[in-house]
């Protein structure tokens, strides 16, 4: 999960979504958002939606990236499923079928086309999908899909200069249940003199993407000579994107990178603190949607055991929450929260029921739920 947006009391009314029609013909010369009809929320029944593709010039491709936020019903996907061909018909050659609640990885095109269906039956809806289409960039032909347990990634041209305008894309795609270590061997940039802070490289740089680039989240930009700390993924896709402009050359980099399984022992929970409490979750990523007129009750002191004043908002509605930023897809468990009682009044003070939300892009928010209904937290 990338952000958590909590609100910090539900009352408010349900909102009704007007159902559109879906499908139709889409033009891949800019990239654009395809979803199931209401998402967030649960489709309807007895959906039969298709989407054609193309792409501007038949030497391009497609490619699909998926939003983690994916639920459909499983049941060996014979009921409610999304299924993409290599063409622009469902005679196509199949390149999968996917249901259930684990979003499909990149999906990548042969060709200029892709068609897609999307089918729901009459039971059990689920929140569906969302996914963007555009069109696959292979730079220089410098890009490269990387699918072996390990490997090495290199600048084009390394140990010797790299040459220039170069924008190359390095996908690092691993299998379910795998994580991925990326540790740089070498590293050798065109540096930015005036670079005042991480991430802000404005000639030669490579970006490390958790997911597809611009897709992110962003590890980190770099350039100059400093080598990027290692790097681990579990989300199924790391990628690297690598930019050079038409001054100044040096010798590049070179990375090896090694997938692993999982370990879970019997044991795990799955419970290990975050970071709110030690501080390991930065001020940064808190915000919240107002906080308390005097400015001694920020969202950064909504931290467990925090030694003053707690986050409060400016007002005591339905419409307030708290957010964090995890900053990588992260597996929550459980909420901790805590009141405090007023030095001022002694009276206590606390929030009393609460809804959970959740997006990996900060934009397309999903309301955590129990079966079909909303989860709504009641705190005593």
């Amino acid at each position: 999960m990338g952000n958590i947006s909590t609100p910090s009391a539900e009352n408010g009314p349900v909102n009704q979504l007007k159902e559109e029609p879906c499908g139709g013909h889409l033009d891949a010369s800019d990239a654009g958002y395809i979803t199931t009809p209401g998402y967030p929320l649960e489709y309807p029944p007895h959906q039969n939606c298709r989407w054609v593709i193309t792409a501007p010039e038949p030497s391009q491709r497609i490619v699909l990236n998926f939003n983690p936020h994916f639920e459909l019903e499983k049941l060996d996907c014979r009921y409610d499923f999304i299924e993409i061909r290599d063409g622009n018909s469902d005679s196509a050659d199949l390149l999968g079928r996917h249901c259930s609640n684990i979003a499909p990885p990149a999906i990548i095109s042969s060709g200029p086309v892709l068609h897609i269906k999307f089918v729901s039956d009459y039971a059990h809806q689920g929140a569906g999908f969302s996914l963007r289409y555009e069109i696959y960039k292979t730079g220089s032909d410098c890009s490269r899909n990387f699918t072996s347990p390990s490997g090495v990634i290199e600048s084009p041209g390394f140990p010797d200069k790299y040459p220039h305008n170069l924008e190359c894309t390095f996908i690092i795609i691993v299998p379910p249940h795998m994580d991925v270590t990326l540790t740089f061997l070498t590293f050798d940039l065109e540096n930015d003199p005036l670079q005042g802070s991480e991430g802000e490289c404005k000639y030669d740089w490579l970006e490390v993407w958790d997911g597809l680039p611009q897709v992110g989240p962003l590890i980190g930009r770099h350039c100059g000579t400093k080598i990027p700390s290692e790097i681990q993924s579990s989300t199924g896709i790391l990628s690297l994107s690598f930019h050079t402009d038409m001054a100044v050359a040096k010798d590049g980099f070179s990375a090896r990178y090694n997938m692993t399984l999982k370990e879970v022992n019997d044991n795990f929970h799955c419970s290990n603190a975050l970071g709110m409490e030690t501080g390991k979750i930065s001020d940064d990523q808190i915000s919240a949607s107002s906080s308390f007129y005097d400015g001694r009750w920020s969202p950064r002191q909504a931290r467990l055991n925090f030694e003053d004043n707690a986050w409060t908002p400016n007002e005591d509605s339905n419409k307030e929450y708290i957010q964090v930023d995890l900053h990588f897809l992260k597996v929550l468990t459980g909420i901790a929260t805590q009141g405090a009682v007023s030095k001022e009044t002694h009276k206590t003070y606390f929030v009393t029921s609460f809804k959970l939300e959740v997006s990996t892009n900060g934009e397309d928010w999903m309301i955590y739920r129990y079966g079909k209904n909303h989860k709504i937290s009641i705190l005593d």
